[in-house]
């Protein structure tokens, strides 16, 4: 009995060891995304509408919507920054992400509009994730699963591995 409840921990753990492995270097693919080199395209603003973006169940937020034909290719960007209040016609200056083709910095009239996503999610993410992973592995340590010299070097190469893994990849 005790050997197939050894078994399922083990399972349990490995299983939860990847799904908190796989946070880390999923969020240390977007903040890798998010700082990716660019490229320079020109184009001009097609469309232009307003609307509500409801922003944590404030409804009142006003959102600007553009679409811009840049280079042949058509890009639409909603956000709440009222840097996107630009008349159709107007000349813009986009920088595209070589990591996924989004766009990352809009330029018009002198001012540019930051279009990446932030940075403060997905730090808290891979450090809860780190935590959680942590707090695993000294769970299993106690419960005698692993020898405790093997828990702790397994979850410091992860976690120095996997989020370089991720950064060479891009």
């Amino acid at each position: 009995m005790t050997v197939l409840l050894r078994r399922v921990f083990f399972t349990a753990v490995a299983l939860v060891s990847l799904f908190l492995g796989g946070v880390v270097c999923l969020m240390c693919q977007v903040l890798a995304g998010r700082d990716a080199p660019t490229y320079r395209v020109e184009g001009q603003v097609v469309s232009h509408t307003r609307g509500a973006f409801p922003v944590a169940g404030d409804e009142g937020v006003e959102s600007q919507s553009v679409s811009i034909d840049a280079s042949g290719r058509r890009y639409d960007i909603t956000a709440v920054d009222p840097g996107l209040d630009l008349p159709a016609g107007q000349p813009v200056v986009l920088d595209i992400s070589k990591a996924d083709g989004s766009v990352a910095y809009l330029g018009a009239g002198g001012g540019v509009v930051d279009l990446r996503p932030g940075v403060v999610r997905p730090v808290l993410l891979i450090f809860a994730a780190l935590l959680a992973l942590g707090a695993v592995y000294i769970g299993a340590v106690r419960l005698n699963l692993y020898p405790p010299v093997a828990t702790w070097l397994a979850l410091a190469l992860g976690a120095l591995l996997a989020p370089v893994a991720v950064f060479v990849r891009v």
